[in-house]
């Protein structure tokens, strides 16, 4: 919990800080160094987990003690404030409870609700204070002075339908990687650190297209660009969607690649787009439900999977795949599992197709944004 929390707060000041540091026509270029770099460590984290892991898997979290006390001398040195926030009004604790209660609901019906049943007694009960707890939090926010989540923001046709495609994508995408480990390490029967490296071209295309989405973007704007970067993600998703037990690497390697570019490419033109079109003194909250939004299609991604892929075999099963080999189990386990995977690659598939629609229709965004002074703020 305490490392969901400074994620948390991490991932949403990080885009604050670009957003005031860089004028509109630069701002693409720097979100998309800001995905670059993030889009780094997302390759080298699962080779070097696979590494530690051979050693002793204890190393995993061990090894981000210094990485974290160098990060907090250099934030602590380096970082300053543009200008001093204003603070106004308490903290909505009102709102924030009803919304914990909302996502906690719908994260267990999605999550378990195939245990006993979508439509069983409790899961249904789960389902209505999910219903309830949403309308309330709705009906507070939209009252409250100083509301947790300023809901007038999606009044911005840019934000809420590019909040909306960030959301889709991010459910589309959330569950990929976790299943393409689950096919090498099971189906393949592979070790920890081969299928690390095998899943490299998912990552690749996504540090490779960080830095080129930006600046595609401050020169032709983002819904173009977003928009075709679903398309790729779309087109990446549904190739995985054919995999098979003894499918080709060659062709998962060009899926994988094709999926992680279109990745790579609409996040930083979707997030300057988003964060431009709202004024500076909103950029906090904007940032921080551009955060929310994409951390819960992720874990909603993983939610939606794992049914999915249990419903394909037994848990005991799917236990006894990583223990003896997905090679060394009987074929109708082995096409069992490879099913419940392509199923779920076909979901996030369906899921990609409103999430480009959403961004065609978004409108084009003012590239200056409002607010938003190119010579304002200096860069440190």
């Amino acid at each position: 919990m305490l490392q969901a929390l400074g994620g948390a707060i991490l991932v949403a000041n990080s885009t604050i800080i670009i957003t005031d540091a860089f004028p509109r026509g630069e701002l693409g270029r720097a979100t998309g160094i800001l995905s670059m770099i993030m889009a780094a460590a997302f390759v080298v984290g699962p080779i070097l987990g696979g590494v530690l892991t051979l050693i002793d898997w204890r190393l995993n979290f061990y090894f981000n003690l210094p990485i974290g006390l160098a990060a907090l001398y250099l934030g602590a040195r380096h970082l300053c404030e543009p200008a001093l926030p204003r603070l106004s009004g308490r903290f909505d604790s009102i709102g924030m409870a009803l919304f914990s209660i909302a996502v906690i609901s719908l994260l267990v019906y999605v999550g378990v609700g195939f245990i006993p049943g979508f439509l069983s007694p409790v899961m249904l009960a789960t389902l209505g204070i999910f219903v309830v707890s949403l309308g309330l939090f709705v009906r507070h926010e939209s009252r409250h002075p100083h509301p947790l989540i300023d809901l007038s923001l999606f009044r911005i046709r840019v934000v809420a339908f590019g909040q909306l495609s960030a959301f889709l994508n991010a459910i589309a995408r959330g569950a990929v990687m976790i299943l393409l480990i689950l096919y090498f390490q099971g189906v393949r029967g592979l070790d920890p650190l081969m299928a690390s490296f095998l899943i490299a071209p998912l990552a690749l295309g996504l540090v490779i297209m960080g830095p080129v989405g930006g600046l595609l973007s401050d020169r032709y704007g983002s819904r173009l660009i977003s928009t075709l970067a679903l398309v790729f993600s779309l087109v990446g998703l549904a190739g995985l969607a054919l995999i098979r037990y003894d499918t080709p690497y060659l062709w998962l390697a060009l899926a994988m690649f094709t999926n992680g570019l279109g990745s790579g490419l609409f996040q930083s033109p979707n997030t300057s787009a988003v964060m431009a079109a709202v004024p500076p003194e909103r950029r906090g909250i904007t940032s921080s439900v551009r955060a929310l939004l994409n951390n819960l299609g992720m874990v909603l991604s993983m939610a939606i999977a794992t049914p999915v892929l249990l419903g394909s075999v037994s848990m005991d099963q799917m236990m006894e795949m990583f223990v003896v080999g997905g090679t060394n189990m009987p074929m109708a386990v082995q096409e069992a599992v490879t099913g419940g995977i392509a199923f779920a690659f076909v979901v996030a598939t369906l899921l990609t197709v409103p999430a480009v629609l959403a961004s065609a229709l978004r409108g084009a965004e003012s590239l200056a944004g409002p607010g938003h002074d190119a010579g304002s703020v200096a860069r440190t």
